[in-house]
């Protein structure tokens, strides 16, 4: 038992006054002499005691009656836990995911939580609550209802490990007992073991349970091949349990249906493809028609204005491998002999290749380093005699007659994304019979069996450590050649893809120029917003996707002027419906906000006892009545 006034305790002192009264009574009694009282001696024995017997049931009386009423003002209580009469910090996370779309008892999960805690939390009661993608700090319901009401779907989905931290981070009162409360359906699509609770941090948990979780979804996209006007897109659907009918597949391109198609699911799995033929660049939306989450029902497409990539070579040696690798559609390709070069030209290439030319002139390496300065690429490979390459970034070239062995491949370089199905390591490596540097470069692509360098890339700049000619190096008869040139000249321009992840930081090269005072817009419907962006000389870079929630097809413009479109959708992880046992979740779960709301005012209710003692008190002085009136 608790108290919130306990220094009127000290009031129990008063106690002595009537114990004092009681055991020094003042009154005297007189003997008087009388006749004839021998038959009365048993009686006024009787009499005696009978009146100490009274005294003493009086002085309880008053005692126990000044003890409740000390007792009642001292506000005495029974806490319903340890923490109950602790400050208390609450965060309360509200999952909003698109799994929570997914329909309960009575309808959506997270519309139903919404409501539900709207309704049921106190009123006065102060709380942190967060989704995925908005904190409402330090509020009560009355303050957030319209909000929290408002709020829709987030493509964002954190981890438990970090909803645990989030909601630390939002508990900084370092008096208070801290408190997590996590709503969710605990959704499990990492394959993670659930985390184990914070230290210091109490933590509640509401388990959503979907009715119903058959889901079927288109996963990808992808152009499987592209002849002039012609395109034939590839998609991959899977679904959660067995499809006994045909998927149906409808493309829309700028509102208007161009094809349907349909296929079978075979293992929960299967492609569809659709050809069209267009002249213009496509703006399209692919969807089904399904129950489930609603979000992976639609992929936006679009394809943009095929722009060809600049790639300028000048030569100093033969060529002619690099004549073969870009003379596709793709590329724009210049080659010129050391002594021919337009400098005129350099500013405007995606690529240039220093193809081992015997002398670099300084007014060539300006050119080359304000190429590389406003985002360009360039690749270097030295000449055995040459002079000038340190001006680009390439010291320390002296030759050296070994030979090497070409053995080491970083596959997780850009440039060899996709090329492997899987590591070699059998592979038929190249060689050289001369290197002009060693080097252990921080970003290497391929090395000698030594560990140093053979090609490495600095900033956008790729260099080779030695000559690529015949004599020299085996390297052009390797198939490494292809895809090393090839991707060198792809990420110089990236190639806008179908569409883009939303929560992703996406570089996105938009083909066009800006003046001094433009910027480039993004708009989808009636909202429009300025994306990070830097401007060179021949495309302007721009950083979209991680602040966009909404799938689409955004428009790209310079003022009012349309340049082109680009599409976002969100992550598919949110579509596998796996989710956390009862058992990997642990203790303190609840499966309602009825539930848990209950369990949680248990812990908070504080029983007041005061009343008890007022009525004590009152009963007590009764007590005293009837003693002094009735015993004798």
């Amino acid at each position: 038992m608790l108290f919130k006034n306990p220094i009127i305790l000290y009031g129990l002192f008063f106690l002595i006054v009537p114990i004092i009264v009681h055991l020094f009574q003042l009154r005297k009694f007189n003997k008087v002499s009388f006749t004839n009282v021998a038959f009365l001696q048993p009686l006024i024995t009787q009499t005696r005691k009978s009146r100490q017997l009274k005294k003493w049931l009086t002085l309880l009386a008053r005692c126990a009656a000044i003890t409740c009423i000390v007792m009642a003002f001292a506000q005495p209580f029974l806490p319903g836990s340890k923490t109950a009469t602790q400050e208390k910090q609450t965060a309360i996370y509200l999952d909003n995911s698109y799994s929570m779309e997914l329909k309960g008892k009575n309808g959506a999960l997270y519309k139903n939580a919404t409501s539900q805690l709207l309704e049921k939390l106190p009123a006065d009661k102060v709380f942190t609550l967060f989704t995925n993608d908005k904190v409402f700090a330090n509020t009560n319901r009355q303050q957030i209802t319209n909000e929290l009401l408002s709020n829709n779907y987030s493509n964002q989905a954190l981890t438990f490990d970090q909803v645990q931290l989030k909601a630390s981070s939002l508990l900084q009162n370092k008096n208070a007992a801290k408190e997590m409360i996590l709503i969710s359906d605990f959704q499990n699509s990492t394959g993670e073991q659930f985390p184990e609770p914070l230290q210091n941090v109490k933590r509640e948990l509401l388990k959503l349970e979907p009715q119903e979780i058959n889901n079927l979804s288109i996963d990808t996209v992808f152009i499987e091949s592209q002849s002039g006007n012609n395109l034939k897109l590839q998609l991959g659907l899977s679904a959660n349990y067995k499809v006994e009918q045909p998927v149906t597949l409808s493309f829309e391109n700028n509102n208007i249906l161009l094809a349907k198609t349909s296929v079978l699911l075979e293992n929960q799995s299967g492609t569809a493809n659709f050809e069209v033929k267009t002249n213009e660049p496509i703006e399209g939306r692919i969807y089904i028609n399904d129950n489930g989450i609603s979000f992976d029902n639609e992929l936006f497409i679009s394809t943009g204005r095929k722009e060809k990539i600049k790639v300028l070579s000048i030569n100093g040696a033969d060529s002619s491998f690099l004549d073969r690798l870009y003379k596709g559609e793709e590329f724009e390709y210049i080659s010129v002999a050391e002594m021919e070069v337009n400098y005129n030209l350099i500013k405007n290439q995606n690529i240039v290749i220093i193809n081992e030319m015997s002398a670099i002139p300084a007014s060539l390496s300006e050119e080359l380093n304000t190429l590389t300065r406003n985002g360009g690429y360039m690749v270097v490979i030295p000449a055995q005699k040459s002079s000038g390459y340190q001006n680009i970034g390439l010291t320390g070239l002296e030759y050296n007659d070994f030979s090497k062995k070409i053995t080491e491949i970083n596959f997780n370089h850009p440039l060899f994304k996709g090329v492997f199905n899987k590591q070699v390591s059998n592979f038929q490596y190249p060689n050289v019979t001369g290197v002009l540097k060693t080097t252990n470069a921080i970003d290497p692509i391929l090395k000698y069996d030594d560990g140093s360098s053979f090609l490495y890339k600095n900033n956008t700049t790729y260099f080779f450590t030695t000559s690529l000619n015949l004599e020299n190096s085996n390297f052009q008869n390797s198939p490494l050649i292809v895809p090393v040139f090839y991707n060198m000249a792809v990420n110089a321009l990236p190639i806008p893809k179908l569409y883009y992840e939303l929560g992703e930081s996406n570089n996105i090269a938009v083909n066009t120029s800006l003046n001094q005072d433009h910027i480039l817009s993004l708009s989808y419907d009636s909202s429009e917003m300025i994306p990070r962006q830097q401007a060179f000389d021949s495309y302007v870079l721009v950083t979209a996707g991680e602040e966009l929630s909404i799938a689409g097809n955004y428009t790209v413009k310079i003022k009012e002027q349309k340049i082109s479109t680009l599409s976002f959708n969100a992550k598919r992880q949110e579509n596998k419906l796996a989710y956390y046992s009862n058992a990997d979740l642990g203790d303190n779960l609840s499966e309602s906000i009825d539930d848990l709301l209950y369990k949680l005012s248990q812990e908070e209710n504080i029983l007041s006892l005061w009343k008890y003692f007022v009525m004590g008190a009152l009963f007590f002085l009764i007590c005293e009545l009837l003693i002094l009136k009735f015993v004798k």
